[in-house]
């Protein structure tokens, strides 16, 4: 399989593995933020290091990434309940993360894999 389609299956099956833990524990004592955290950073040390990345660029899109995942997380939310406000509450944190997953997903690749490709 080709790097682009394992990126596939990577982003896909993180985004899904996303949409999964924050149905099942955002509405729990303990919440969905710690296993989201951990997910997130997960498929980005994966993708970097499917395309070879060094440590400090891992080390910068981790920081990135667990700040604009946190951040377009909670606001998502926030905005996609009032653009869809018969939306069940949860289902608003679902569709949020997993577009989140999927956008910080594919722009760490395509970091990754213009990294790559200019050497």
């Amino acid at each position: 399989m080709v790097k682009t389609g394992k990126t596939h299956l990577i982003v896909h099956s993180f985004a899904l593995a996303h949409a999964l833990m924050c149905f099942l524990l955002h509405e729990t004592a303990f919440g969905d933020t710690f296993v989201l955290t951990c997910l997130t950073i997960s498929m980005v040390v994966i993708l970097i290091r499917l395309f070879d990345g060094p440590v400090d660029v891992i080390v910068g899109l981790l920081l990135l990434a667990s700040f604009a995942g946190f951040f377009l997380g909670t606001n998502g939310a926030r905005w996609i309940q009032m653009l869809f406000p018969g939306m069940r509450k949860i289902l608003t944190f679902v569709l949020t993360t997993t577009l989140v997953t999927e956008f910080l997903g594919w722009s760490i690749f395509f970091v990754v894999r213009r990294k790559k490709n200019n050497r």
